[in-house]
């Protein structure tokens, strides 16, 4: 009898950890898929227009689409979007300045004008407007959101989207969605990969002889185009390893550690490596000026039309349909066994509340609403349904397996053929300010899908995180912000020359000027401020 009930113990202390387990796990989808009732967004849903700013000249939308009166018609909410006439930061800077800033902002998490606007004192702490508002807010929110991104003062004054915490890796590696449709990738046209046999063109060497092959039977064409705007001086300020590029050949996003010191990734000698291939191939012709002077537009249309061989970008924008060859379509690559994608997992964008705000509790309450289930069923996935009808605003979009929405393979596949398009007429997943990275992303995870486990097969023994070097950059005030600027702008100015060198060896003796500039400038200086703050991060996560 006693151990009977010794065995009848463990057999309930095993179901216990089961359970315990199971409801971990998906309470990493938002205690399966339900909001907690009573959230203050839906106390008030008198019509209201709240503006709001997203840095980012190429944002398309403009909350007329089927999303969008979706939204308002659930919450009352319509959203005035402006956006700058060009990427210098030049409409916000001006704003900051003039205590203009509307309703709410979008900017880059990096961007240095951030910490200035925290400094200025012109935007909410957004814990004491969800303390003071939306007190339920905080309990759908995820740990990371009300913790990792406190300024000095111990305040939280910015939300973060896309945020790959530890509930986001939990349910990505369970779901084979830790590769998802904005990993970055090479895509090659069909046809005239066809049309020379399929070589291999997984390593550097092999990549410049197909691409050669491929250029000389189609001599009109463009042979490889960065269409992320890996090449474009724009995106330098965000981003320094020449992003898609540099991924390919193992650089890191921003910095490059040897032992317990944090350097500028340009030092890494895997980012000289990017920067030779870079220069082989426009010896041989294989890269112009485009991708360099282009607009993200202008280079959203040559890949439409057809006009690179190969292009740079994302899987949600890799298999395009070229404009020249309805029949035929761009394929992914595989990557470089270089290949190395490091994230920090703390977010890309940033959403603010101006104390300009003409009703910051019906703003946080809008955040509130975005952030929660029912937000993300409305700005993402879609409309519910058994089958899709072929209609892309009509749906429906998803339906749900093992209680978690999936996407319809047929929608998705129309999605991914023509991102911007199907988003402009449905509005779905465009509206991100504020989201929550596994409920976005739940209905393009499908364990059962076979193209999705296939690219986290090939791509996700290649992703490394490292919260530890998040938050390293200095703010305004610190000299280093202004050495940090300097270094950029002196790379804005010496990339296009180091890959347009004559030969290889010109190239090294540019890269080698780059460097002595930026040391000039006072990039040691820099990098150890970087070191300095990531030598205490790293004791604060517990790190060694």
């Amino acid at each position: 009898m006693k151990k009977s009930l010794q065995l009848l113990c463990m057999l309930l202390a095993l179901l216990l950890v089961l359970s315990i387990w199971q409801v971990g796990t998906f309470a990493a989808a938002k205690s399966a898929l339900a909001d907690p009732p009573g959230l203050e967004w839906q106390k008030d849903k008198k019509p209201i227009t709240l503006d709001l700013f997203i840095n980012y000249t190429w944002f398309g939308l403009n909350w007329k689409d089927p999303t969008a009166e979706r939204v308002t018609a659930r919450t009352g909410v319509t959203v005035n979007i402006m956006k700058p006439v060009a990427d210098d930061n030049q409409k916000l800077n001006i704003m900051i300045a003039g205590n203009s800033l509307p309703d709410m902002v979008v900017m880059g998490k990096d961007n240095p004008a951030l910490p200035m606007m925290i400094k200025a004192g012109i935007v909410y702490p957004m814990d004491e407007l969800i303390a003071k508002y939306a007190p339920k807010f905080k309990s759908i929110l995820r740990k990371e959101m009300l913790s990792n991104y406190k300024s000095e003062d111990g305040k939280t004054y910015y939300l973060p989207d896309f945020v790959e915490g530890e509930d986001f890796r939990k349910m990505a590696l369970e779901n084979n969605g830790l590769i998802s449709m904005n990993q970055s990738v090479w895509s090659v046209r069909k046809d005239y990969y066809d049309e020379i046999g399929r070589p291999d063109m997984n390593t550097p060497e092999k990549f410049n002889q197909a691409l050669a092959k491929m250029a000389a039977k189609h001599p009109d064409k463009i042979p490889f185009y960065p269409a992320d705007e890996a090449l474009s001086s724009r995106m330098l300020d965000q981003q320094q390893n020449l992003r898609n590029i540099g991924n390919q050949f193992g650089v890191g996003d921003q910095y490059y550690v040897t032992g317990k010191e944090v350097k500028w990734a340009v030092r890494d000698p895997k980012f000289l490596d990017t920067l030779k291939f870079l220069n082989h191939l426009q010896i041989q012709n294989l890269l112009t000026k485009d991708p360099f002077i282009d607009s993200k537009d202008v280079q959203t249309a040559k890949v439409n039309n057809g006009d690179p061989i190969v292009y740079s970008w994302t899987i949600g924008d890799g298999e395009k349909i070229p404009a020249d060859n309805k029949n035929s379509h761009y394929e992914i690559l595989k990557p470089f066994p270089t290949y190395k994608q490091m994230r920090l997992g703390d977010g890309w964008n940033a959403v603010l509340i101006s104390k300009k705000a003409k009703d910051p509790a019906r703003c946080i309450r809008f955040l509130e609403y975005c952030y929660s289930v029912q937000g993300h069923k409305d700005l993402s996935w879609g409309i519910e349904g058994n089958s899709f009808s072929g209609d892309v605003v009509k749906g429906p979009h998803y339906k749900l397996v093992d209680g978690l929405p999936v996407h319809f393979p047929e929608y998705l596949k129309l999605k991914t053929a023509d991102w911007p398009g199907v988003a402009s007429k449905n509005g779905l997943g465009e509206y991100w300010f504020c989201n929550d990275s596994v409920l976005w992303n739940l209905p393009f995870w499908n364990k059962n899908d076979k193209r999705l486990t296939e690219f986290n097969q090939t791509f996700g023994k290649y992703v490394e995180y490292h919260p530890e070097l998040s938050g390293l950059n200095p703010v305004a005030g610190d000299d280093e912000m202004i050495i940090r600027q300097k270094v950029i702008d002196i790379m804005k100015d010496s990339v296009a020359k180091i890959v347009f060198a004559k030969d290889e060896n010109s190239a090294v003796a540019e890269y080698h000027n780059f460097i002595s500039k930026c040391e000039a400038a006072g990039l040691v200086k820099l990098e150890k401020y970087w070191t300095t703050k990531y030598q205490a991060k790293i004791k604060s996560m517990g790190l060694k």
